[in-house]
């Protein structure tokens, strides 16, 4: 056999079309093959819009500052805040000074004035509603730095602390990542 039929037979069997003539037009080379399934655009999308959802829930992360610093929370968001700090070192049933000490050292940063900080101070003694405190939340970036102080403030080894800890996650309605996140902030692994 010739040179010639050999290649034309190889070309044959393996599905390739005949060559194409000399005065013929040169052939165009065939497109990749697409997808059988057609999953890959549908799973794009998926996948691109729930990076988006968790972007947009966590934002304010990128936007604030360390959510225990009350230099940039008003006087309202404060007062939350500080008892917040009162409930949590009270859920083991005692605010010990070194508790008290890191209320005080937090409430130290804020804006408020000597009178504001004074009456705080002396709420941070009584025991404090957990409930009426979460029902004043109205915003994530509020329940997350309440959750933040509340970490901030207690003794992150005793078991009590760890499960009122989780409790409050819950309760605020905290997506588990920024939980873990905070949570490795502060030095706690749950």
């Amino acid at each position: 056999m010739t040179q010639a039929p050999l290649g034309l037979l190889k070309r044959l069997f393996a599905g390739a079309p005949e060559a194409p003539a000399a005065d013929a037009a040169p052939a165009v080379e065939p497109a990749p093959p697409k997808s059988r399934l057609g999953h890959e655009p549908a799973l794009h999308a998926m996948l691109g819009r729930q990076i988006l959802d968790a972007h947009l829930r966590n934002r304010h992360q990128l936007l604030d500052r360390a959510p225990t610093d009350f230099r940039t929370a008003d006087a309202n968001e404060t007062h939350l805040l500080v008892l917040a700090m009162s409930a949590a070192a009270q859920a083991d049933g005692e605010l010990d000074a070194v508790e008290r000490g890191r209320i005080r050292s937090r409430l130290g940063t804020s804006s408020l004035d000597e009178e504001a900080r004074s009456r705080l101070e002396q709420l941070v003694d009584e025991p404090q509603c957990l409930e009426e405190l979460v029902r004043r939340i109205d915003t994530p970036r509020l329940a997350a730095r309440f959750y933040a102080v509340s970490l901030a403030t207690v003794d992150k080894n005793a078991p009590i602390n760890r499960s009122y800890l989780r409790y409050l996650a819950q309760r605020l309605g905290l997506p588990a990542d920024l939980v873990v996140r905070l949570n490795r902030q502060m030095g706690l692994r749950l």
